[in-house]
């Protein structure tokens, strides 16, 4: 009985604790049923918010695209069809914005933007200055450019002098320079100095350096066709007078006394040496040469030439060179009067009367000396110099239209010793003229200007 009973607790006990945890169980199930519950409906309340957001913004984003004008569509429209900048829109573009970053005080920026503007076009600045893009930016320029075009605009050239039947070009302009007050002013408006701000008399100045000391009269031909009052400056008697003194010296008399209307026409009519390049002669001749020792029947002949310069300079003093150098690499040698010795330049003086021209030049050789064996011979160890004078005459001569073109052989004779004189015979291939060739880099720089008439006096 006491097992049976014992039995019966047990079982007893065991349900109850299959009971307990059952209960446990279910509890747990609810709580987490309890648990998805809150979370789905969570779920729920948060969709239901996002979606009232989504409609919300919709509906602010049509009410703000009903009220957009519909240019702006149109122009967003535009600038998304747009064709593509060209190479000179993007180079413009670079250079203004380097223009920005220079007045902002980036130097490093601005450099930049410039160079790979000129890279693209290399113009660009020029470009813009041309379209005005960059005149009137800010309000400084702007100013300055209102002061210089509220200037007195210049008269058009309709409204000019009207034109006196035979009067002449020079009287002319003359007065139309009178009339206007101006000698010379800028053809666009400039804020910089202009050469028109000179007084009359420091304008004559820099047209004598123009011509400069060494008598190029054709620089200042080139000057008188810059503008109106350059050609009026440019025939300034006083200026051609000056010209005509160191060409002919003091006592070259008057334009009046010789025929002639002004001193600028004296100068171009009279005969007279041209002085911006050189007088060139090629002589060309034949000579035999010797027999073959193989075959007696072959006698060579050879053509020789050689070249003959002469150089003239204002103050009267002339090079000679005699060589079989070509012209392009001997001219060069010839532009300054001081020679080096040994390269066969003969130095002289020239002298031009009327169409003639005497030319005198020395040349002097020391020989070598020999050295005596008996010291009692010491003092005649140097012998004299020897020394040799050459005595030329030309003639000046037109050549079609060229004034003074060639020179022409009169005389050709050399003294070797005192009162020794030998004449050469002129024969016309030995003795060709010389012919006038410009070198520009004789008159490409002035030294110095053209003295007034009274500093040859």
């Amino acid at each position: 009985m006491a097992s049976g009973h014992g039995e019966t607790s047990s079982e007893c006990e065991g349900e109850e604790q299959e009971d307990s945890s059952s209960s446990h169980s279910n509890n747990v199930l609810e709580a987490c049923n309890t648990l998805d519950n809150l979370s789905l409906q969570d779920n729920a309340q948060n969709t239901n918010h996002g979606e009232d957001e989504l409609s919300v913004f919709r509906q602010q984003w049509q009410r703000e695209l009903e009220s957009t004008p519909t240019t702006q569509k149109g122009s967003k429209l535009e600038e998304s069809f747009a064709e593509p900048l060209t190479d000179e829109d993007k180079a413009k573009q670079l250079f203004l914005r380097g223009v920005e970053f220079e007045r902002g005080g980036k130097l490093y920026e601005a450099i930049q933007h410039y160079k790979r503007a000129i890279q693209i076009v290399p113009d660009v600045e020029t470009r813009l200055y041309e379209g005005s893009e960059l005149r009137g930016d800010t309000p400084e320029d702007s100013e300055v450019e209102e002061e210089v075009c509220a200037d007195k605009a210049p008269p058009s050239e309709d409204e000019d002098e009207e034109v006196v039947e035979g009067e002449e070009l020079l009287a002319r302009l003359q007065r139309i320079l009178a009339r206007r007050g101006l000698l010379c002013e800028p053809k666009l408006p400039t804020v910089s100095a202009h050469i028109s701000w000179l007084p009359y008399e420091v304008l004559l100045v820099v047209l004598r350096w123009v011509v400069s000391s060494e008598l190029d009269a054709g620089a200042l031909e080139a000057a008188a066709g810059v503008c109106r009052g350059w050609y009026v400056a440019a025939r300034e008697p006083d200026l051609w007078r000056s010209i005509c003194v160191r060409t002919w010296g003091i006592e070259c008399g008057t334009p009046r006394a010789n025929g002639w209307s002004s001193w600028r026409d004296m100068y171009i009519a009279r005969p007279r040496l041209r002085l911006n390049g050189c007088y060139i002669s090629k002589t060309t001749y034949l000579r035999h040469g010797e027999n073959s020792f193989q075959d007696q029947f072959y006698r060579p002949w050879y053509l020789i030439y050689y070249y003959r310069y002469l150089r003239f300079f204002p103050e009267g003093v002339v090079l000679m060179w005699t060589t079989a150098e070509e012209p392009v690499t001997c001219v060069g040698l010839l532009k300054n009067r001081h020679v080096k010795s040994g390269s066969g330049i003969m130095m002289g003086h020239y002298r031009l009367i009327g169409q003639k021209v005497v030319i005198v030049i020395k040349k002097t050789s020391e020989k070598k000396q020999v050295m005596a064996s008996n010291t009692r011979f010491r003092a005649r160890r140097k012998e004299l110099e020897h020394e040799q004078t050459f005595h030329l005459e030309l003639e000046l001569c037109d050549v079609r239209s060229r004034r003074n073109f060639q020179l022409q052989w009169r005389h050709h004779s050399v003294r070797v010793r005192l009162d020794q004189w030998t004449q050469f015979e002129l024969a016309p291939g030995r003795y060709p003229p010389f012919a006038f060739s410009r070198v520009r880099t004789y008159t490409a720089e002035s030294h110095a200007p053209l003295l007034p008439t009274h500093a040859y006096t």
